[in-house]
């Protein structure tokens, strides 16, 4: 590309700018015989305990979904594209299992992009299963991201990462260190911003990657988090795109409710001042509206059938379904296009944005 990147780090709102990277519904496993009426299995009250934790949270239980809960559209189903140059990202969400799912979706990406990869890859979190990784010499950078996204097609291709709550079973900044060790692994700061500029050179679009889970769960160092949004989004009036995407989400009809705390906090910074929020945590892949004045993609279905998650129909989503895949952005002058793609490379919906008020 040639061109330089601006990333705002936390703390003044102070600004750096990064070289490029160079160009180019049984459920198996609890079956058991029934004991004798009145008696109690042995050690039963125990595997309950561990047992009820791990099917509540899901994160890595084999659902036997299934694979469609929405139907196939056919592309006159779907709006053109607008005739118009675009920059490129994917949004891949819950990807960090290093199984055949992961990889599923990886050389689906590859086949649907073929010649021309997407410029950068957005993470929301849960980039490492179960428990994050602990420091950036690992062997699970190589399992996961190093032997996953591997060969021509992705040596050119810059992950954006952003953490999620697996992520920070591990060390957080574990994370942000190895931007040391892979040039294709930007991550200045457990939460930043960064400027890309569009493929007309006029415009850019503002990225802003969030850490929601002490935001999520109200622990100490969020209004420090939130202080530095507000004036990262103070200064983005400028900017013809904004968006903003992190872990959790504000709105879904995944498996996981959504948090009110989280909710609180965001939603009135976002409303009417971001195009777009993206968001994971629920392995599904969703596009709804968080409100009359916020649009919401849920990308978590970067682990493919590793980790699936079922979903609720009928409560206002514009589409909903599992089994794996990613989002795609497609961001150009006068549409933010947003595209939900299955584990196949399928393309399911595609959803056209027009630019904020005050851009034409």
């Amino acid at each position: 590309m040639g061109r330089g990147r601006k990333s705002i780090r936390p703390g003044g709102g102070r600004s750096a700018t990064e070289d490029p990277a160079p160009p180019g519904e049984s459920r198996p496993g609890l079956h058991r015989h029934s004991p004798p009426r009145g008696r109690r299995p042995p050690g039963s009250l125990g595997w309950a305990f561990v047992a009820f934790p791990l099917w509540a949270a899901g994160c890595l239980w084999p659902w036997p979904l299934r694979d469609d809960t929405q139907r196939a559209f056919t592309p006159g189903d779907l709006p053109p594209l607008p005739a118009e140059p675009f920059l490129e990202a994917v949004v891949l969400g819950d990807w960090g299992t290093g199984g055949a799912g992961q990889r599923e979706v990886a050389r689906a990406i590859e086949t649907s992009f073929g010649p021309r990869p997407p410029e950068l890859v957005l993470t929301v979190g849960d980039n490492f299963y179960p428990r994050g990784v602990p420091s950036a010499e690992d062997p699970l950078w190589d399992r996961v991201f190093g032997r996953v996204y591997s060969g021509a097609f992705w040596e050119a291709v810059i992950f954006r990462p952003s953490l999620g709550n697996h992520d920070h079973d591990g060390d957080p900044e574990a994370q942000v260190r190895y931007s040391s060790r892979d040039p294709r692994w930007v991550m200045p700061a457990r939460f930043y911003a960064f400027r890309h500029p569009l493929p007309y050179g006029a415009d850019s679009v503002l990225f802003v990657a969030l850490d929601t889970s002490p935001l999520e769960g109200g622990a100490k160092g969020g209004h420090d988090q939130l202080a530095w949004l507000d004036s990262v989004l103070e200064g983005a009036r400028r900017d013809r795109w904004v968006v903003v995407y992190g872990h959790h989400p504000l709105a879904s009809v995944g498996w996981h409710r959504p948090s009110g705390k989280l909710r609180e906090a965001l939603l009135p910074r976002l409303e009417g001042r971001v195009d777009l929020y993206l968001a994971g945590h629920n392995h599904s892949l969703e596009l709804l509206p968080v409100s009359p004045r916020l649009l919401q993609a849920v990308c978590g279905g970067g682990g493919g059938t590793d980790n699936p998650y079922r979903v609720r129909r009928g409560r206002g989503e514009l589409a909903a379904f599992t089994h794996g895949g990613w989002c795609t952005l497609r961001v150009g002058r006068q549409r933010l296009v947003v595209e939900l793609s299955d584990r196949t490379g399928r393309l399911r919906f595609r959803h056209l944005l027009p630019p904020r008020e005050g851009f034409s």
